[in-house]
């Protein structure tokens, strides 16, 4: 098993990506700098690489991540790493997180 490098927060906040298979939606349930679980009925091969638009709350714009790989897969669960995303992304989820109590829960 990998060992995460931040603690990831649980929250409920919609996501978009797109898949080899296609555009598709979810709902992240959890969250970290350097990547999330989230759920969606949309088919998606384990060790696939996504493109991910995040929906932060209060933020007109979602936070892009250009690149994300699968990491695991579990019926509509699935986690990914974060492998790419620009500068001005990376800021915007370090304060959204930030901003997060350390307890949240779903």
């Amino acid at each position: 098993m990998e060992k995460r490098r931040d603690r990831r927060i649980p929250v409920r906040d919609p996501m978009s990506f797109q898949a080899q298979a296609g555009p598709g939606e979810g709902t992240i349930v959890n969250l970290s700098a350097n990547g999330c679980a989230f759920e969606s009925g949309h088919p998606i091969d384990p060790n696939a690489t996504l493109q991910l638009e995040l929906c932060i709350p209060n933020e007109k714009d979602p936070v892009k991540v250009s690149r994300a790989r699968v990491t695991w897969k579990v019926g509509d669960g699935m986690g990914v790493e974060f492998l790419n995303m620009n500068e001005t992304s990376k800021a915007r989820l370090r304060h959204y997180l930030e901003a997060l109590p350390p307890d949240a829960s779903t």
